[in-house]
């Protein structure tokens, strides 16, 4: 019995500690006009607020590892969960400085719990790897859908503004932190003994991280641009919120059972050409700038990304052999995977610039969305990074 209540607490820890996630990055873009308004910043300014949680993961994800290794996975997320309550808590102060210190912080804040799901769940539940990285992923989703629709109604509560709007995650990174209180009593200290492989000299690795690298380029890219490609089809804004609303909200069922078929395959790479397929499909289907066939397109383009995101994170564990290994390509490819994704919302806009219209934009996504593919491809093979 008490072991069934143990297990019951870490899922729930896991439950409420992963939806932590996304929503504080989701959450800024319906507000962002708000967030310019009130502290009269440039839009190269606010187009950084997307960046720098990027830039965050970039930086601090190699450096997981250690950090792991020196105070254990539990504790470490603990306190990572606690740098991103802190990092909400200044980001709502009405000053630009501790709007941008407090993004900064709330980078580092989850680029911790990036790193080190994949490879706690590798260790936790080695036998239903797939079913709980099902959970995590759809969580994440879920409430990154949820920061995204739900962001512009939180604005207009009372006189919050975006103050409240941003402000009201951190009730759910409290609720994370008590519900992770039993971790650092029941779970053992996990230490990931030093190695002298180098990771990066991994071929594989290097694949994965570039894989892990173009998905969140499209990602982010499409969360960044898609609503203003169809506000200049003519959607309103408020429509177009909706639009990216349905597309999150498309992936959820592809976050759970993609992680649980993936898992029972010897070779991912049919998988690989499943969602490829959806994003050549929903990409080129935008073109048509007709109501019924965008909301397809959104649709398709969620059932793409949430397939797509889950098998990155189930990736990391798949070609690795052990947590150490685990937790290793996790921070390697998610450090050098968001250093590619950064430079692609900046890209796309300057491509829209150059060209003077968003159809460019859609042509970069198809492109991106080859790109993405080929090292899907070479990663899903059944092999392991230090073989």
């Amino acid at each position: 019995m008490f072991k069934k209540k143990e297990v019951l607490l870490l899922i729930l820890g896991i439950i409420f500690v992963s939806s932590t996630l996304r929503a504080p990055i989701t959450s800024v873009g319906p507000v962002i006009d708000q967030i310019g308004s009130r502290l009269n910043l440039s839009s190269t300014l606010l187009g950084s607020l997307t960046t720098i949680p990027l830039l965050m993961f970039a930086l601090i994800s190699p450096s997981v590892a250690g950090v792991s290794a020196k105070f254990g996975m539990s504790k470490t997320l603990f306190c990572s969960t606690i740098v991103l309550l802190i990092g909400l808590l200044i980001r709502v102060i009405p000053n630009p400085l501790f709007l941008f210190l407090g993004t900064v912080l709330i980078g580092i804040g989850i680029a911790f719990g990036n790193v080190i799901f994949p490879s706690f769940i590798k260790w936790r539940f080695p036998s239903q790897m797939g079913v709980m990285t099902g959970i995590y992923t759809l969580m994440m989703t879920m409430f990154g859908g949820v920061g995204s629709g739900f962001s512009v109604p939180l604005s207009h509560v009372g006189h919050g503004g975006y103050q409240f709007a941003l402000g009201f995650w951190v009730i759910l990174c409290i609720f994370a932190l008590i519900v992770w209180l039993p971790q650092l009593k029941t779970n053992p200290k996990i230490v990931v003994e030093k190695s002298d492989r180098k990771i990066y000299k991994s071929k594989l690795a290097v694949c994965v991280a570039l894989m892990m690298g173009f998905q969140s380029m499209l990602f982010f890219c499409m969360a960044t641009w898609i609503p203003s490609i169809l506000m200049s089809y003519g959607f309103s804004k408020q429509t177009a919120g909706y639009f990216m609303m349905l597309s999150i909200f498309s992936q959820l069922p592809m976050n759970f059972i993609v992680p649980v078929i993936a898992s029972k395959l010897k070779d991912q790479r049919i998988l690989a050409y499943a969602y490829t397929l959806l994003f050549i499909i929903g990409f080129s289907l935008l073109f048509t700038q007709t109501f019924v066939l965008t909301i397809i397109a959104m649709i398709i383009l969620g059932l793409a990304s949430g397939s797509a995101f889950s098998l990155c994170m189930l990736t990391f564990s798949l070609r690795a052999k052990t947590t150490q290994d685990a937790i290793e390509l996790s921070g390697f490819s998610q450090g050098l995977g968001y250093l590619v994704a950064a430079t692609g919302p900046v890209l796309f806009g300057w491509l829209k610039d150059y060209t003077g219209h968003f159809e460019s934009c859609i042509f970069a996504f198809l492109i991106v969305t080859v790109i993405f593919f080929v090292f899907s491809y070479i990663s899903c093979k059944n092999r392991y990074i230090f073989d």
